[in-house]
């Protein structure tokens, strides 16, 4: 049962929680793609790290941790690159399975429902296991907004289920356990790899201490990385409903106002994240301990 938003201290505004803590300079919002990797570290890649490779058949296939020196924490750290990678279906043909080959995964954690994955089924780098956490989509084909607003309404309200439905938390805590606890490097995905897989990589970085600003812009990375399949798929929603693209937009374009949604839920429904991870995903303090350690350098 989740705790009542009235046990959540008054002065923490939702402002002051998206923005995480004062113990840094923050990004501010209005930044770019460009100008968030060029503050978090910059293009060049780190040394000790095999660098990610651009897959043109998996969408969306990405370092957790960002690039260059990864991400900072609200106490001056940097996270460790080449732990976590998040993506869309990983169906690469095989000049990308020979790039995914390079960055030695142990684990693939698929967010799909087993109908969507027996459409696109993943295709497993040798020495690495296929772990299911089966959390049901964010479908927005169906959708038939009036308006962009409309259609901004409906996403935010989808986020905030994947954070106060039963069956989603006992898999993001399934699938946080098994991040904790599986050795060397693994990928996180979903079908497009922006909602589930976004809500997924935001709490890997909430859990490092990224400050929540860095969060959100790392989610908005998504409409640059999936830029030519976003676009797609707008106007094909378009024409089915006889709209401009700018009417279905947010129902394919990551927005800050839907990842701050989750946030919103659970600081609503459980304050803290701590709180979330412990009550609403069951996940064990060593496990929580064990992500940090992996994610921080």
């Amino acid at each position: 049962m989740m705790p009542a938003s009235s046990m959540c201290p008054t002065p923490l505004s939702r402002r002051a929680f998206i923005r995480g803590g004062a113990r840094v300079a923050l990004l501010s919002t209005t930044f770019g793609a460009s100008a968030l990797l060029s503050a978090c570290g910059g293009a060049g890649e780190d040394q000790n790290v095999t660098e990610t490779p651009q897959l043109s058949t998996v969408e969306n296939f990405r370092d957790v941790a960002g690039v260059g020196e990864g991400y900072p924490t609200v106490d001056g750290g940097r996270l460790r690159r080449g732990v976590f990678y998040r993506s869309g279906a990983l169906t690469p043909d095989d000049a990308g399975a020979a790039l995914l080959a390079r960055l030695s995964l142990r684990a693939v954690h698929d967010l799909r429902v087993v109908a969507e994955a027996s459409l696109a089924p993943d295709r497993v780098p040798a020495n690495a296991v296929r772990e299911t956490h089966e959390v049901a989509p964010l479908d927005a084909s169906g959708v038939m907004p009036v308006d962009a607003a409309a259609a901004s309404a409906w996403m935010s309200a989808r986020q905030r289920q994947l954070v106060t439905d039963p069956a989603a938390r006992l898999q993001f805590g399934s699938l946080l356990t098994r991040l904790a606890r599986v050795s060397g490097a693994q990928v996180i995905h979903g079908t497009a790899g922006k909602d589930r897989t976004g809500w997924a990589a935001a709490l890997l970085l909430a859990i490092a201490d990224v400050p929540l600003d860095v969060i959100i812009q790392d989610y908005l990375l998504t409409n640059t990385a999936a830029q030519t399949q976003i676009d797609a798929r707008m106007k094909a929603h378009a024409a089915r409903l006889g709209t401009n693209v700018q009417t279905v937009a947010p129902l394919y374009r990551a927005q800050s106002a839907t990842i701050e949604a989750a946030f919103d839920e659970m600081h609503d429904g459980f304050c803290t994240l701590n709180n979330y991870l412990a009550q609403g995903l069951s996940v064990s303090t060593a496990d929580v301990a064990m992500l940090r350690a992996k994610l921080i350098a």
